[in-house]
């Protein structure tokens, strides 16, 4: 039995029979959502990071203080957690593209990814909704700890194969044309944040992976006034009109889906 958790932001938690492994761990900032408790973090097999932005890396010093599994990722991951004092000799692995983790239960693989690029009406919303909601100083406190965790180009996306399923993991919406990733996915974990415009700009790249199940993350209001709620509306109305086949779902914090 593959089960998989949503615990908001990026972090997905796969369950594999009697194995975890847990994507870009991350305590929200708004401290009107929901949160996971530091247990529920620490109580896994491995770790995995697709790239070292803060709302994918900067609770992973105390997480790894609490927990037996390492965390796999980039050189720049485990550059950026060096900078927080983490013991990166023995607490992270450096993977290369193509590269696999056998594990008990399934095989993990990196591919070359991108960062979504925000587009200007992304960059003027964020900037009217600070000064509209008068939160300088929060949004400069985001910032300044973003710039602590800067992802010197280093970015991927994991392939997950266990119990004959294939699982694509990206950690944020951006597509490299010339990355070689894998064929007939079964599972394509699509984070839906970054543009203004994202069905429109989610779309071609769902029909190029062709997987037959979609499921969306990275859509909440994780970090305020950085970022607020996107509506997925429109993306599950565009995919149930031109892709009727493909199933899409939309997670809810901590319930988890049976693959």
């Amino acid at each position: 039995m593959i089960k998989l958790t949503w615990y908001g932001t990026a972090t997905i938690l796969l369950e594999i029979d009697d194995e975890k492994l847990l994507f870009d761990p991350f305590f929200r900032m708004n401290k009107k959502l929901e949160q996971p408790q530091l247990k529920e973090f620490c109580d896994v097999d491995y770790i995995f990071n697709t790239h070292p932005h803060f709302d994918h890396l900067c609770d992973l010093p105390k997480i790894l203080k609490n927990t037996k599994a390492k965390i796999y990722g980039t050189p720049t991951m485990y550059l950026r957690l060096e900078t927080q004092s983490v013991d990166v000799d023995n607490k992270t692995e450096i993977l290369c593209p193509h590269e696999t983790l056998k594990t008990k239960n399934t095989t993990v693989s990196l591919h070359r990814s991108k960062h979504v690029t925000n587009n200007l009406g992304i960059i003027l919303k964020t900037a009217f909704r600070i000064i509209f909601k008068f939160q300088f100083k929060k949004a400069i406190k985001i910032l300044k700890t973003h710039n602590n965790f800067r992802m010197g180009g280093d970015i991927v996306a994991f392939e997950i194969n266990a119990q004959n399923k294939k699982i694509l993991l990206f950690g944020s919406a951006g597509f490299d044309e010339k990355a070689i990733l894998p064929k007939n996915v079964d599972i394509l974990i699509w984070p839906y944040q970054g543009r203004t415009h994202m069905a429109k700009y989610s779309l071609p790249i769902i029909e190029k992976i062709n997987s037959k199940m979609v499921i969306l993350d990275h859509f909440d209001d994780a970090f305020p006034p950085i970022t607020g709620k996107v509506d997925t509306k429109k993306f599950m109305k565009i995919m149930s009109k031109k892709h009727p086949e493909i199933k899409v779902i939309l997670p809810e914090f901590k319930k988890s889906i049976i693959l």
